[in-house]
């Protein structure tokens, strides 16, 4: 038994036997009290607004000037804007001079007409010179001769040819991405009278104001094309940051960065340069603000509230949630995770409370002292692992971690963790429970499909656990030590594994969103935990992770936190 609560998970299923690596929220019968401003307000854009995107993709050039993925990548792009961000979208290939200009003028046009938001975004060849950005038509290869054609831009399409037409428009946002950033053609002199022609795009010299300017690569380096593959990396990355929900235009750009670095080896560094007059969102997570019965005007439903219930000695109860109803893709999503984390599937949650913190020892200990039973495992009476009479050590260890009341209770059990719910509901009125497996992987995801809800690397002090995460805690860390995520809860990584009343299953096929209660539950059940703890590695903190034990199981990794219905 002790093997099961040393620092490093186990999860295997042998006939009827699981084997785990594991060493291994707070309510009032009257109304409901605020404690908190609102922690999460979902951020303002043009969403409502009228939203125009042209996509120019250019492959067909000459000779072995041909590129394979510039019209994939502008095809899939629009895609990606038309279905996920309610674009209507204007998408061209292969065009000469005069259908560019032509395009970009209709554009304009309809721009200024609509007085929303406007994307353009093209791919194919294109050069600087003298500081100035051409983007190359197809057909030039014969007229693209001197200098002076790239002075006065009598060949190609200049950029700023691209921003006079939609600052004509004066609308609120303007996006450009330049998916251009290539080495000069080769039909394309390599210098004018011993002028140098560099390879990709400049900076332009000036950003106009409420204009977001995206380039595949920095200021004079080469992008690259991604032969071999539907997509080029650049764009293969922004077709996955741009519709995350909740996340501002700058900061999926900067996610874009990241990616296309790795996926390059560090040769290519996209750059952006915003003149926003303010954040700028083009996904936001949606939220339910219909009032939620009775109709008490201190009991209406708003995203994000954190609220208390009384308990009938006139104390509050635990810190909760209002979670808004939502739809998400559950499971696996980036891929690298276990096989019961598939399929990848929808899954609709209706409104719901959620505890801002994992369950604390304070709040636990004071319904076991209310009861009389249901103690941890390191407290129970005539029980090995008991800190003051106990013949293991392993729980006295931890010190001030496992005693202190605002660290998250450890070494209960689905039934004790549902007792404990099953009391608080007694004492408020409310309906208190754990969360089904699929209510806790929507408010983890908080509205991201990420590895984590702040993104797919780990970072540095974002979460507790074993290694990787750079926090400073040996074991449990006090609640809300690390920043909370767009819905407002704590810890949702990390810190403890928490108990869900869901009954596993794999692969997923309806139990992830049922509630299976103590009295249908059977000494043979398997229930779902999920969020990872401060024994193990980052890996299993993913918001798709999950593991499993039988309802009775205690270990100094496993905690709970609560759920309530609205």
């Amino acid at each position: 038994m002790l093997i099961k609560k040393i620092l490093f998970p186990l999860i295997l299923v042998i006939g009827a036997i699981t084997a785990y690596i594991l060493l291994s929220d707070k309510p009032q019968t009257g109304p409901i009290t605020p404690v908190a401003p609102l922690p999460f307000t979902p951020p303002t854009s043009s969403a409502s607004q009228k939203r125009l995107a042209l996509l120019i993709g250019n492959s067909n050039y000459a000779g072995t000037q041909f590129l394979t993925n510039p019209v994939n990548d502008a095809k899939a792009l629009a895609t990606v804007l038309k279905k996920q961000l309610n674009f209507d979208v204007i998408y061209k290939t292969n065009l000469n001079r005069r259908e560019m200009k032509d395009a970009i003028t209709q554009f304009g046009e309809q721009l200024d007409r609509n007085r929303g938001v406007g994307l353009f975004y093209y791919s194919g060849h294109g050069l600087q010179y003298q500081g100035k950005n051409h983007l190359i038509p197809i057909g030039v290869k014969d007229t693209l001769k001197s200098a002076n054609d790239l002075m006065e831009g009598t060949e190609t399409v200049t950029v700023n040819y691209v921003l006079n037409a939609m600052k004509m428009a004066a609308n609120e946002v303007n996006i450009l991405i330049l998916d251009a950033c290539r080495n000069p053609p080769r039909f394309v002199k390599s210098w004018y009278k011993g002028e140098m022609i560099d390879p990709g795009m400049a900076k332009q010299s000036n950003t106009p104001s409420g204009t977001l300017i995206a380039y595949a690569a920095a200021s004079g380096k080469v992008a690259e094309s991604g032969e071999g593959e539907d997509n080029s990396p650049y764009v293969t990355s922004l077709m996955k940051w741009l519709p995350t929900p909740n996340l501002s235009i700058t900061d999926a750009l900067t996610q874009v960065r990241k990616d296309v670095k790795q996926a390059t080896y560090q040769q290519q560094e996209p750059e952006y340069a915003a003149a926003l007059d303010d954040i700028f969102y083009l996904n936001n997570v949606k939220v339910d603000t219909q009032p939620s019965p009775p109709p008490s005007p201190d009991n209406r439903f708003v995203a994000g509230k954190v609220f208390r219930d009384r308990l009938q000695d006139g104390s509050q109860g635990p810190e909760m949630v209002m979670i808004p109803s939502g739809t998400f893709r559950m499971g696996d999503i980036e891929g690298g995770g276990d096989s019961d984390e598939k399929p990848v599937h929808t899954v609709s949650v209706s409104r719901f409370a959620m505890g801002q913190h994992e369950v604390t020892v304070g709040d636990y200990l004071r319904f076991v002292h209310a009861t009389g039973s249901y103690a941890p495992e390191w407290q129970e009476a005539g029980n090995e692992y008991n800190i003051h009479t106990g013949t293991d050590d392993w729980y006295k260890r931890m010190g001030n971690a496992l005693t202190d009341e605002n660290h998250p209770i450890v070494g209960i059990s689905w039934l004790d963790a549902t007792a404990y719910a099953e009391w608080l509901s007694e004492q408020t009125g409310q309906d208190y429970r754990l969360p089904t497996e699929a209510e806790w992987e929507y408010a983890a995801r908080a509205g991201t499909e990420t590895q984590y809800w702040w993104g797919n690397e780990i970072g540095t002090n974002k979460a507790n656990c074993y290694s990787d995460c750079g926090d400073y805690f040996e074991y449990t860390s006090p609640v809300g030590s690390f920043p909370k995520n767009p819905f407002g809860l704590y810890d949702t990584a990390g810190n403890v594994w928490e108990w869900t009343c869901s009954e596993y299953e794999n692969p997923y096929n309806g139990k992830e969103n049922t509630c299976l209660s103590n009295n249908r539950a059977n000494s043979e059940s398997l229930f779902v935990l999920r969020g990872g703890s401060w024994s193990i590695d980052a890996m299993w903190m993913r918001s798709s992770s999950r593991i499993r034990d039988q309802r009775a199981f205690r270990s100094g990794v496993y905690g709970a936190r609560l759920s309530r219905y609205l």
